[in-house]
């Protein structure tokens, strides 16, 4: 493929360069997703406090992430495909996926309170499982298809647009 070959312009080499901070967050949630599936007892409810921190915080830079993309690069790249290309439709879905299930851990850890068991514990887990899967299989479609895909068909004056609003 000679998309890993393209050399980025400043802004998309910029949501790139996150994916990989976003990308060492969720590998460390996904530890503690494992040692909650493996271990009993009071451990569980220790790790599954440590995780609802973790994807807290995860769920800030992500959303910071996602309106670059959503308000700046996705609006753009739908006006040069078309209405009848997919692409754009695909990536916001994705999105509103890993969000679902980011969201809806963080209401079930919230309702649940401290008070949660362990069995709980161990189901709520499965969004923060669900949510690292979407996300990991989305940055590398983003990564081999879409960005390189945006240098191509966006012009110089829609880089610089991109890379002011993302100063914003």
């Amino acid at each position: 493929m000679e998309a890993l070959n393209v050399v980025l312009s400043s802004p998309l080499q910029q949501l790139k360069d996150e994916h990989v901070l976003l990308r060492k967050d969720m590998n460390l949630f996904y530890e503690i997703t494992e040692e909650i599936e493996f271990e009993s007892g009071p451990t569980v409810i220790q790790e599954f406090a440590n995780l609802y921190e973790q994807i807290s915080a995860f769920n800030v830079k992500l959303k910071a992430h996602s309106k670059k993309e959503d308000e700046g690069l996705f609006p753009m790249m739908a006006r040069h495909l078309g209405e009848n290309d997919k692409t754009i439709e695909v990536m916001e879905f994705e999105h509103e996926k890993a969000e679902k299930h980011l969201m809806d851990f963080l209401t079930e850890a919230e309702q649940a309170g401290p008070a949660i068991d362990e069995d709980d514990a161990q189901a709520i887990t499965v969004y923060a499982v669900q949510a690292y899967a979407t996300l990991i299989q989305h940055f590398a479609k983003e990564e081999t298809v879409l960005f390189p895909l945006a240098e191509k068909i966006l012009s110089i004056g829609e880089k610089e647009e991109l890379e002011r609003l993302f100063l914003e």
